[in-house]
């Protein structure tokens, strides 16, 4: 296999240029996406990195580890099961994909098709969250990519710190209200305009506790 020739061996400093060396490979802002809020595993990857090939994800994977951009990781599971996650640095390239999500939103044509993953939809909500969300309460976010029975549920925490949404994953502690949804659904909700009740009345999305709680958050994403 002929050697890849980056930006640099043609003489280009540009230092974007240099970064597109690093992650401008197509499929390779997808799986960073997917590990920036923790580390999963080879075969959750697979699932949510929609239409990418074990060989090329596991040369991406490769690619990544060898920049520095990812580490394996052992999780702490009786069968001490081998995972991917962002460094430090590789959790920088969240910065990137706000960017270039706003910068989409921002298009003569700003709408998608397809699905949300759950890690995507929270990626989501923090690029989008309003500069100022006064109370919310803790509330505690449970989501997962398709209609149940089968599909992984993660679990994320919602509340505002000194007046700013904050969004990550992790089980809320004592949480408000608890809300367990399919993720495109919930984005839809955020940010479509779906109606929270309609929602509810699919099915799709299931809210325990202080119902409004949640509306306070739904109402924070309202377009104006």
């Amino acid at each position: 296999m002929p050697t890849k020739r980056t930006y640099g061996d043609f003489g280009d400093a540009c230092r974007a240029a240099n970064a597109l060396d690093l992650v401008g490979d197509r499929w390779t802002l997808i799986v960073m996406r997917e590990l920036i809020l923790g580390p999963k595993r080879f075969t959750d990857l697979q699932e949510s990195v929609r239409g990418i090939t074990a060989a090329v994800l596991t040369a991406r994977l490769r690619s990544l580890r060898e920049s520095g951009i990812i580490d394996q990781v052992v999780l702490p599971d009786l069968a001490r099961t081998r995972a991917y996650v962002a460094t430090e640095w590789g959790r920088g390239l969240e910065s990137v994909l706000r960017s270039l999500g706003l910068w989409y939103s921002a298009g003569p044509d700003p709408g998608t098709s397809g699905r949300m993953t759950p890690d995507a939809t929270v990626l989501a909500m923090r690029t989008m969250a309003p500069a100022s969300s006064g109370e919310v309460p803790p509330i505690a976010l449970r989501l997962h990519d398709g209609p149940p029975p089968d599909p992984p549920v993660r679990d994320y925490r919602v509340a505002a710190i000194d007046g700013s949404l904050d969004v990550r994953s992790g089980v809320a502690p004592e949480p408000a209200a608890t809300v367990t949804a399919e993720s495109t659904v919930w984005g839809r909700v955020l940010f479509d305009d779906l109606p929270l009740s309609h929602a509810e009345r699919d099915g799709t999305v299931r809210v325990e506790g202080d119902r409004s709680a949640v509306l306070r958050v739904v109402r924070l994403y309202a377009r104006p």
